[in-house]
């Protein structure tokens, strides 16, 4: 019996749903490929600026950036590696000052400390280090090194899965920057640092973009 209600043409229901998946994955493949050229643009823009230490022919600056402590006041492995890098690199006359930059956002993280008592006990000379308090972000790092200590050069110490980002930001905000890549025992959070770094890369990009 007809009740006067018209039923749904289930043919034209069914043509437009692949459709409408085809143009959501269209649009997501879209999205990623955006990404990846993203991150391939800042992971190796500025990776031949990547030196050894022998290539430092004079004392330069040097900047150190902050990593996570594994308890108050002590460096973790990343961090310890960091040191340890600038210390030899001070040691053998490469580099005359360093830029100890990192988070000291709260009372009980203080990274910058954590890294100078570190380094004045590893035979870094106190007259040879400056304090960055506030390098809460690697941009923030990078930034400071032109607006507040006045610096145009820079060579950046730290791990090579962070180094090529940190390259990319320093160079574009019109600092002539170089990198040490510090030691790396082998990590065991290895793959996730990697990964944070990928996405890492594009939230760069916006920034100096």
């Amino acid at each position: 019996m007809d009740i006067g209600i018209e039923k749904a043409n289930p043919t034209s229901y069914k043509k437009g749903v692949p459709k409408f998946l085809k143009t959501i994955v269209i649009v997501f493949l879209l999205f990623c490929f955006i990404v990846f050229l993203i991150v391939i643009r800042v992971q190796f823009k500025y990776s031949d600026k990547i030196i050894n230490d022998t290539d430092l022919t004079s004392p330069n600056v040097g900047l150190v950036f902050g990593a996570g402590l594994k308890a108050k006041g002590v460096p973790g492995a990343v961090l310890e590696d960091r040191i340890l890098t600038a210390i030899k690199l001070y040691q053998d006359g490469r580099l005359g000052k360093f830029i100890l930059a990192g988070d000291n956002s709260t009372a009980g993280h203080n990274e910058v400390q954590a890294m100078k008592n570190s380094a004045l006990e590893l035979g870094l000379n106190e007259d040879a280090i400056l304090e960055d308090h506030a390098g809460l972000s690697t941009y923030d790092s990078c930034l400071h090194v032109k607006e507040s200590f006045g610096l145009n050069k820079i060579v950046l110490i730290t791990q090579k899965y962070h180094l090529r980002r940190a390259l990319y930001i320093c160079n574009e905000l019109g600092i002539d920057a170089r990198g040490i890549a510090s030691e790396n025992r082998g990590y065991s959070s290895q793959f996730k640092f990697t990964v944070r770094e990928w996405l890492a890369s594009v939230e760069a990009w916006l920034k100096v973009k």
